[in-house]
């Protein structure tokens, strides 16, 4: 806003020759508005401040996406790693329909390949670190204190490792707590901090 200052100067004559000129002065101020108003500048920052929120947001959601595909991915290069290498798949008898217009029907037998290594049959598979990682992080995504809070878990050779940072400590005891349900983990290490 700028400001103009206006002087004037206004002089009366009087005939009468005992009275002295009168010098009157006015000082006015006239104002300019130049530039926003208030409410535009407000919109303006509310406008950004959201975009900087969805930004944000996609961000996040393209880290999560990545994130949950490279678990998926070791998940599925576990899997494959732990069937038995060069076991043949069991094929299945072929049986040949003859036509009773034919003299004759002749079973032709074709050999079934066995298996080189009988598997137990009750015996439980032990969880890739990469699926008791994959347990842990949605448990902990999936409760109701926890799941506001970015804790990094990681599983190796059962044993899982918290990093992060909780508001209590409570919380950090109760990240290690249901880290230690999930099947294939048999230790827990808790570096989460506690940051309030």
């Amino acid at each position: 806003m700028s400001e103009y200052r206006e002087k004037r100067t206004v002089v009366e004559e009087v005939p009468v020759g005992s009275r002295p000129v009168v010098e009157t002065r006015y000082d006015s101020v006239v104002n300019e508005r130049r530039g926003m108003s208030g409410g535009t500048v407000a919109a303006l920052v509310v406008a950004a401040i959201t975009a900087a929120i969805v930004i944000t947001m996609l961000i996040l959601n393209s880290q999560q996406r990545t994130s949950d595909e490279q678990l998926a991915q070791e998940r599925a290069d576990n899997a494959l790693a732990q069937q038995t290498p060069g076991q043949p798949a069991q094929q299945q008898p072929v049986i040949v329909n003859i036509p009773p217009s034919q003299p004759a029907t002749v079973a032709v037998p074709y050999p079934v390949p066995g298996p080189t290594q009988a598997a137990p049959i009750d015996a439980k598979v032990a969880p890739s670190s990469a699926s008791a990682e994959l347990d842990v992080t949605s448990r902990l995504k999936n409760d109701e204190a926890l799941g506001s809070q970015t804790i990094d878990v990681r599983v190796s050779n059962g044993t899982a490792t918290l990093s992060g940072d909780v508001p209590t400590e409570n919380l950090k005891r109760r990240a290690e707590m249901i880290a230690r349900t999930v099947s294939g983990v048999q230790s827990v290490i808790n570096d989460i901090a506690v940051r309030p």
